[in-house]
């Protein structure tokens, strides 16, 4: 099973979690993971991150099962399925987006970047790289309702600063805010 054996890196995270600011639901957002996921690989953690490796078939069935499974007052606060990981330089992330899409259904599509992507090292505003990631795409642009998601969070790890990207439909990332309901902060 891959879940047992060698340490693993973070490129083989398939899913990123973000849970409440405090380090003591941690423990708690794992737990609450592994119980709506099953077997779920914990790679790395860092500030209110948990990048993890679980077995799901795709997106939907993912959020689904997180929608179904996970307690009213977990302190995960949202899931974003990982397609690829890779350097935060944005011709690494266009290369990854443009092969992404050739794979997916036709449809339009929009791009969310969360933070800043890096030009030869050096950080470069949002909408700059958003338009050199978009360049030479031949689908329609949709920033309302989109077909499909192309969702870049950039991240600092040990490695250096990477890019997890997904690629598919906007209903994939799960948000524990948009489940209806107050938020009670992970209370148990």
């Amino acid at each position: 099973m891959w879940f047992r054996g060698r340490r693993r890196s973070i490129y083989e995270a398939n899913l990123i979690a973000s849970f409440l600011p405090y380090r003591e639901y941690r423990d708690v957002a794992i737990e609450d993971l592994r119980y709506a996921l099953g077997e779920v690989y914990i790679i790395a953690t860092r500030m209110n991150v948990i990048f993890a490796r679980a077995s799901y078939k795709d997106p939907i069935e993912l959020r689904r099962r997180l929608e179904e499974r996970l307690p009213e007052d977990t302190p995960v606060l949202r899931v974003i399925p990982v397609t690829r990981i890779v350097p935060a330089e944005v011709e690494e992330v266009r290369k990854a987006v443009h092969s992404l899409l050739t794979a997916e259904r036709p449809g339009s599509f929009a791009i969310r970047l969360e933070a800043r992507l890096l030009r030869e090292g050096r950080e470069i505003p949002r909408m700059e790289a958003v338009k050199i990631i978009a360049e030479g795409i031949e689908r329609r642009v949709d920033l309302g309702r989109p077909d499909i998601l192309v969702l870049v969070k950039p991240f600092r790890v040990r490695e250096g600063r990477l890019a997890a990207i997904y690629v598919g439909p906007p209903e994939g990332v799960f948000s524990s805010l948009k489940r209806g309901g107050e938020r009670n902060g992970g209370e148990r």
